[in-house]
C-alpha cells in the first residue's frame, strides 16, 4: 500500500522548517511551505491509517484506543481514538498521520462575522476578516473541496428526522458543506478517490477513500512539492539554540522508552507548532518549563467550542443512525455522511446565546454496546417527549427488539443522535501536572447555556416523539461534566503577551509582557484561537493556518505557487518498505578513552574507566526487509537513537542516518563473523562525530558465546567517517538486564496477522543460532 511517511531512519538532522502535527495547521503549513520551495519536516505523534486500516469491529477499535487518565495512562500512545480524562471537561482527539480530520464529522462552516468583532481577537486579525482571513477560507476550500449532501442522492432517515425537528422549533434548516466526495475520480492533488457509499463511519475512519480528510489532499500536496513526514515522533519540547532550534523527541513503538533514554532531536530554521490544542500547549508547557521564556497566559482560555452531546432515543420514526461497521454494504439502508444537516440558530440577538443542532451517526463499530447503554441512559437520564399507554407500549416493544436483535433494530435504528456547538466562557485551563498535561474548568457544566440547549434539544425531540437523553455525563452523578470533540485555545492570538501567547501572525511572545517574540517560532492550530467559534471548527483553523503562511512568506520574500492545474500523482514513498520486516532496540555500556587510539581497545577501556570517561548507547535496528537481511551478504540494516558520551558533549548525541551488519563473513576468515555499528552522532552544538564498532564472532577457547555477541569495540572520529581524525576507543557491554529488556523490543513490522509475526521471529531466530551453531559447534 503506498504510504506518505517516511522510514524514520531517514530522517535528517536538520530542515528550514519542522512542523509538529499533521492535521488542518499542520498539513496546511507543510503544503505552503513546501510550495514556497523550502525544505519542509513534519513530525506526527501517530501512525499513518490509510483507507481500509481504519477498524470496523468493536474489538478492533477497543484496540485502537487511548485513555489518559489524571494517573495514568491507558493504551498504546499511537491508538487512533486519543480520549483525555479530567475532572471537569473530557476531550476527544485524534490521532495519526491526518490528526483530527480523521475522525471528525467533515462539516466545513465558516464562524459567524460577529466572533471575529470580539475585542480577544488582536487587532491586525480584525483588519484581515475581509482580506488575509478571506482568502484563508477561500483557499481552505479549494483544497478540502466541501460541498452539500447531494439531493441526487438516496434519502436519509436521519436526515429527514432533523428537517422535522427544525420546522417544528420554528428555525433554520439546511445541509451544510461537508468534507465528502460524491463521485469517484482522481482529485486536483492526484489522489484517486471513491464516492461515498453512505456507511455512516465517517468518525471511525472513512475506509471507503470518500472523506476530504487532509490525508486525501494537503498531506499529499506537501509530498508532491517535497516535504517529508514521519509518524511516531512524540515531540517533547522545542529549545532555541542561537538562530536555530532544537525540536527534542522520542520515537514511539521502539522499546527505547524501557531504557529511559533520552530525547533525540532535529534542528530547524523555523518550528511550527500545530500539534493541536492539546499537543501543541503540552510542547510549549514543557518547553516553559526546561527555560523557554513565554506569555504567562499559556495554558488560558481553554474551550470546548460549547460542545454537547445528546440523544433524541427510540422515537416513532426511523433514523438509520448506526454505520456499517463490518457488515456487508449490500445489506444494509443508507445511514449517510456523519452529518448531512443542521439547525442553524446562531443568529440571536447576543452573539453568545446563538448555537447549532447537528445530527450524527455512530460507528458500525460501537454497535453492539449501544442497546444496553441507551436503554440504561434513558432509564436514568432520559425524558419522555410523549405520553399514553399506547405510546409507552410501542416504546417498550422497540426497546425489547434492540435488546434482542441489535442496534440495526428497534428502539436503537430509531435513535437520533444530536451534536450542539455553542459558546462557552472560554475559561478553562491547561497545565502541566508530573509532566502530564491536565484540564481545569470548576463548573464548567453548570453555565446556563448547557441547560438552554438541553432544552432546546427536548423540543427537537418532541416532533419525533422520543425520549431525549442528554450526554450520560453532563449529570448531577458526574457534577455536569462536558466532553468536547473540538477543543480550542491554550496558546491564543493577543496583540500583547499580557493578553495571549502568539501574536497576529501566530508568533510565539518571547516573554511575559510586551510584543517581542521568537522570529521563528508559530503555533498554527486551534490552540491559537481565543474564544468559542459556535460551529464546527476545522474551516477556521484551516483559514487562520492559511493566513499564518502568507505571512511567513511575505515576511521572507518567498513565493507560495498555489496554482492546482498540474497535480502530480501522488505515488508515495518509494523507499518505504511494504514487506515484513524486523527491528529491536539494545542498550550497551563501557568506557571509552582519548587518550588512548591505536586499536588497544581493553587498555583504552581500562584508560577510560579510570579517567571516569564512560560512554553508552540506546539504538533500534531497523530492517525494513526481513529477506534481504537474512540472505543479503551484507545482512544490512538501519540504526537510530542516542549515544551518552559527557568527554564528547554534555548532552546527548543524536544517531541517525546510521548502518548495521548482522554476521558479515571477515575477508579471508571464513570461521569469524562481524556484527558491525557505524554511528553517525551530531551534538546539540551541530558537532559531528562518527562511531565505528564491531563485535568479533569467533570461537575461542572456554564459553565465549556471550562475551562474544555482547561485546562492542569502538573507535570514535571527529567528523562523518573513519577517514577523520580518531577522538579516542574504548569497548562497549549489554548487561544482563538490559538483554532481557531488548528481548521485549523484538518487533515484526509490516505484518497482517500473528502467524506472520511468529514465523518473522522463528525465521531471524534460526538464522541467529544457526549462524552461532556454524561458527562455535
Amino acid at each position: 500500500m503506498t504510504r506518505l511517511s517516511s522510514p524514520i531512519e531517514n530522517l535528517k538532522n536538520y530542515y528550514t522548517v519542522v512542523v509538529i502535527g499533521s492535521g488542518y495547521g499542520g498539513s496546511i503549513a507543510a503544503s505552503r511551505l513546501a510550495r514556497a520551495g523550502q525544505q519542509v519536516c513534519i513530525l506526527e505523534r501517530g501512525k499513518e491509517f490509510q483507507p481500509g486500516e481504519y477498524p470496523k469491529t468493536q474489538s478492533k477499535a477497543l484496540a485502537q484506543m487511548q485513555i489518559d487518565l489524571p494517573q495514568h495512562h491507558l493504551g498504546s500512545h499511537t491508538a487512533l481514538y486519543d480520549f483525555h480524562v479530567n475532572k471537569d471537561i473530557n476531550v476527544f482527539i485524534g490521532c495519526g498521520l491526518g490528526g483530527t480530520s480523521l475522525v471528525n464529522a467533515n462539516v466545513s462552516l465558516q464562524a459567524e462575522p460577529r466572533v471575529f468583532a470580539d475585542s480577544r481577537w488582536p487587532k491586525e486579525l480584525r483588519d484581515d476578516v475581509g482580506t488575509l482571513l478571506a482568502a484563508g477560507y477561500r483557499r481552505a476550500e479549494e483544497m478540502l473541496k466541501p460541498t452539500p449532501y447531494p439531493e441526487n442522492f438516496p434519502p436519509l432517515p436521519k436526515l429527514q428526522a432533523l428537517e422535522k425537528s427544525s420546522k417544528y422549533l420554528n428555525e433554520k434548516f439546511y445541509r451544510p458543506p461537508i468534507n465528502v466526495t460524491f463521485q469517484d475520480g482522481v482529485n486536483h492533488v492526484g489522489v484517486e478517490q471513491n464516492k461515498c457509499n453512505l456507511c455512516g463511519d465517517c468518525v471511525s475512519g472513512c475506509n471507503n477513500k470518500a472523506k476530504n480528510t487532509v490525508l486525501m489532499n494537503y498531506l499529499p500536496d506537501a509530498k508532491n512539492h517535497g516535504a517529508e513526514i514521519y509518524t511516531q515522533v512524540s515531540v517533547r519540547r522545542v529549545e532555541r539554540q542561537g538562530n536555530r532550534w532544537l525540536v527534542h523527541y522520542q520515537l514511539l513503538n521502539t522499546g527505547q522508552e524501557n531504557f529511559n533514554a533520552p530525547t533525540m532531536f532535529v534542528s530547524a530554521d523555523i518550528v511550527i507548532l500545530a500539534a493541536g490544542t492539546l499537543g501543541s500547549t503540552e510542547i510549549l508547557l514543557r518547553s516553559q518549563a526546561a527555560g523557554l521564556a513565554v506569555s504567562e497566559k499559556l495554558g488560558h482560555n481553554f474551550t470546548g467550542n460549547g460542545d454537547v452531546l445528546a440523544f433524541g432515543y427510540n422515537t416513532e420514526q426511523v433514523i438509520n443512525g448506526i454505520g456499517f461497521g463490518d457488515r456487508p454494504e449490500n445489506t444494509q439502508e443508507p445511514v449517510g455522511p456523519c452529518i448531512t444537516g443542521i439547525i442553524d440558530m446562531r443568529e440571536q440577538p447576543q452573539l453568545d446565546n446563538g448555537l447549532v443542532i447537528e445530527e450524527g451517526s455512530i460507528p458500525g463499530g460501537l454497535a453492539a454496546i449501544l442497546p444496553q447503554t441507551l436503554a440504561a441512559a434513558a432509564k436514568i437520564l432520559g425524558k419522555d417527549t410523549d405520553s399514553g399507554l399506547g405510546d409507552r407500549i410501542e416504546e417498550k416493544i422497540r426497546e425489547v427488539e434492540s435488546l434482542t436483535h441489535g442496534a440495526y433494530t428497534g428502539a436503537v435504528r430509531n435513535t437520533q443522535t444530536y451534536l450542539v456547538m455553542t459558546h462557552d466562557d472560554a475559561a478553562g485551563q491547561m497545565y502541566l501536572e508530573n509532566d502530564r498535561l491536565r484540564i481545569k474548568w470548576q463548573d464548567v457544566g453548570s453555565q446556563p447555556i448547557f441547560q438552554r440547549v438541553n432544552n432546546r434539544l427536548t423540543e427537537a425531540t418532541e416532533p419525533l416523539g422520543g425520549t431525549q437523553i442528554p450526554n450520560p455525563i453532563w449529570s448531577d452523578a458526574f457534577g455536569h461534566d462536558l466532553v468536547t470533540v473540538h477543543p480550542l485555545g491554550g496558546c491564543i492570538l493577543a496583540e500583547d503577551a499580557e493578553h495571549g501567547v502568539v501574536n497576529h501572525k501566530g508568533q510565539v511572545f518571547a516573554s511575559n509582557q510586551g510584543t517581542n517574540v521568537y522570529e521563528n517560532l508559530y503555533v498554527a492550530d486551534g490552540s491559537i484561537v481565543p474564544r468559542t467559534l459556535g460551529v464546527n471548527p476545522l474551516l477556521t483553523i484551516s483559514a487562520l493556518a492559511e493566513r499564518c503562511c502568507t505571512l511567513i512568506a511575505k515576511d521572507r520574500g518567498w513565493t507560495i505557487n498555489y496554482d492546482l492545474t498540474t497535480p502530480s500523482i501522488v505515488n508515495g514513498d518509494t523507499t518505504r518498505s511494504t514487506t515484513v520486516g524486523i527491528q529491536f532496540t539494545e542498550t550497551m555500556r563501557g568506557y571509552f578513552s582519548t587518550a588512548v587510539k591505536d586499536d588497544n581497545y581493553q587498555p583504552a577501556f581500562w584508560q577510560g574507566k579510570q579517567d571516569n570517561s564512560p560512554l553508552e548507547f540506546t539504538v533500534t535496528v531497523i530492517a525494513d526487509d526481513l529477506d534481504k537481511l537474512l540472505n543479503d551478504p551484507e545482512h544490512l540494516g538501519k540504526i537510530v537513537g542516542v549515544v551518552k558520551a559527557p568527554v564528547l558533549s554534555p548532552e546527548a548525541l543524536t544517531v541517525t542516518n546510521s548502518d548495521f551488519n548482522l554476521f558479515v563473513v571477515q575477508q579471508g576468515q571464513q570461521n569469524t563473523r562481524q556484527m558491525r555499528y557505524r554511528l553517525h552522532m551530531m551534538t546539540q552544538s551541530g558537532q559531528r562525530y562518527y562511531l565505528k564498532g564491531f563485535k568479533q564472532i569467533h570461537d575461542d577457547p572456554g564459553f565465549d558465546v556471550w562475551s562474544d555477541t555482547t561485546t562492542l569495540f569502538i573507535t570514535v572520529y571527529e567528523g562523518d567517517s573513519e577517514n577523520d581524525p580518531i577522538v579516542g576507543q574504548g569497548i562497549l557491554k549489554i548487561q544482563p538486564m538490559d538483554f532481557i529488556k531488548q528481548m521485549t523490543t523484538m518487533k515484526v513490522t509490516n505484518a497482517d496477522t500473528i502467524g506472520e509475526r511468529l514465523q518473522a521471529i522463528d525465521r531471524f531466530s534460526r538464522f541467529f543460532a544457526g549462524t552461532l551453531a556454524e561458527v562455535y559447534i
